[in-house]
């Protein structure tokens, strides 16, 4: 999968954000996994990749997410492959709630 990573603090016009692969993650029994469709960037993340709040780096910024479902868990059982989803945060934070759009 491709991400845009933060691994150094810096204005967002000296373009500190890479693009990066990494392993598509494997969802445990109780999980999904949502391929992104699009994402946002608040403005807390902006004051993170800027410094004005301290960031444990390398970071993935972005939530509000809008994706689809690509895979599940055995134990997984609110969705089902193929559903659109969004995000209220972020998984960073710890604690995400997923609705499905039809």
């Amino acid at each position: 999968m491709k991400a845009m990573i933060l691994k150094r603090i810096s204005l967002v016009e000296k373009k500190p954000l890479g693009m990066a692969d990494l392993l598509v993650p494997q969802p445990n029994s109780k999980e999904i996994l949502v391929e992104v469709l699009t994402c946002g960037v608040c403005h807390t993340e902006l004051d993170e990749i800027e410094g004005r709040l301290q960031a444990k780096l390398p970071i993935i910024p972005g939530h509000k997410i809008v994706g689809r479902v690509e895979r599940l868990g055995l134990k997984a059982t609110r969705f089902k492959k193929g559903d659109r989803l969004e995000d209220q945060d972020s998984p960073r934070f710890g604690w995400t709630f997923l609705y499905r759009h039809y």
